[in-house]
C-alpha cells in the first residue's frame, strides 16, 4: 500500500515534499528497483542529476513504480560543462535529461555547480526560459554561496526555489540559512548523514537511543526541524527506506534540536568539492 507523506515545504510557486530521495551513487538495477520501490513505499520526491550518470536508471525505476507522474516530485540537475556560455548548450541539456527520464517535464531544474566559465547573466535568463517552456515546473541552484545566489537572482525573473548544498549537524551553514530564509529559498540538504558520520555520534546516538530510532532518523528529523529545509538521503539498501521516510514523523525537544545544532564545526564538511567551488560563506 503506497502511503502518502502529505508533508511540502513552499517556495514561490513551488510545493516539495520535505523528504526526498537521492540517487547519487546509485546505478544499474539497483537504482532502478530503489527508486522503484521508493515510490511505492510512498516517498513523492526524487532527485538526480547528469553528473550522476544515471537518469536514465532513474526513468525506469519510475516506469517500473507504476506511480503516476504526477503524483510524486522529480528532481534534476546539469553539470556547468553543459552550459559553457551558450544558453542553446543549456536548453539542449535540459532536453537530454527529460529523454533520459522519459517524462515530458521536471518538477525542478537546477543548475548543479556555479562555475566562473559559465555566466549566469546567459544561463539563468535560458533556464527561466526553460520554465516557461513547461520543460521543469521550478528553478533552483546547487552549491551556491549567497555572492552567487544574487546575480542570479538579478537575472532570473522567474523565482529561485531551492539551493541544494551539503547540510547536516556538523556543517555551518547559518549564514546561508539565514539569506535563503530572507528570500524564501528553501536550504535543500544533500548528504544529510554526513556520509555516514551521524552514526558514530555519542550525542545523536544518545538522542537516537532514548526515541528508539536510528541515528539517521535522529539526523533527518533535526533537519526538517526547520520549515525551511528539505532532506534528500540517499541510499542503495531497500531496507533503509522506510526509516528515512519514518523520520518525518519524529519529534525531538527543544534541548535535543539545541544540541544536535551544536555540533556544527567550521571544517565539518564530508564532500570532496571541485576546484571552482565558491567560497563558502560559513
Amino acid at each position: 500500500m503506497r502511503a502518502k507523506t502529505y508533508n511540502i515545504r513552499t517556495a514561490g510557486q513551488a510545493n516539495i515534499p520535505v523528504l526526498g530521495l537521492g540517487t547519487w551513487q546509485s546505478t544499474g538495477q539497483d537504482c532502478i528497483d530503489v527508486v522503484s520501490q521508493g515510490l511505492r513505499m510512498g516517498y513523492e520526491h526524487i532527485d538526480t542529476a547528469q553528473a550522476y550518470g544515471n537518469e536514465v536508471e532513474v526513468g525506469k525505476g519510475i516506469k517500473q513504480s507504476g506511480v503516476a507522474r504526477d503524483k510524486f516530485f522529480l528532481t534534476t540537475k546539469i553539470f556547468p560543462d553543459d552550459m559553457k556560455f551558450e544558453p542553446e548548450k543549456l536548453v539542449a541539456a535540459a532536453k537530454r535529461s527529460l529523454e533520459n527520464l522519459d517524462t515530458d517535464y521536471v518538477d525542478l531544474l537546477l543548475l548543479h555547480w556555479p562555475d566562473d566559465r559559465v555566466p549566469l547573466s546567459e544561463t539563468i535568463p535560458a533556464l527561466c526560459e526553460l520554465q516557461k517552456q513547461g520543460l521543469t515546473r521550478n528553478i533552483g541552484v546547487s552549491n551556491f554561496n549567497i555572492a552567487n545566489i544574487i546575480e542570479a537572482k538579478r537575472y532570473a525573473d522567474v523565482p529561485i526555489v531551492v539551493n541544494q548544498v551539503e547540510f547536516h549537524p556538523f556543517i555551518k551553514q547559518k549564514t546561508l540559512q539565514t539569506f535563503l530564509n530572507n528570500h524564501h529559498i528553501l536550504l535543500e540538504a544533500y548528504s544529510p548523514l554526513a556520509r555516514g558520520d551521524v552514526f558514530d555520534n555519542k550525542i545523536i546516538k544518545d538522542i537516537a537511543d532514548k526515541h528508539g530510532i536510528t541515528a539517521a532518523q535522529v539526523s533527518l528529523a533535526w533537519i526538517l526541524s526547520d520549515k525551511h529545509r528539505i532532506a534528500i538521503p540517499k541510499t542503495s539498501n531497500p531496507e533503509h527506506l522506510q526509516g528515512n521516510l519514518d523520520a518525518i514523523k519524529v519529534e525531538l525537544s527543544a534541548d535535543e534540536l539545541e544540541k544536535i545544532g551544536s555540533l556544527a564545526r567550521s571544517d565539518g564538511r564530508k564532500i570532496k568539492h571541485p576546484d571552482y567551488s565558491p567560497e563558502w560563506d560559513d
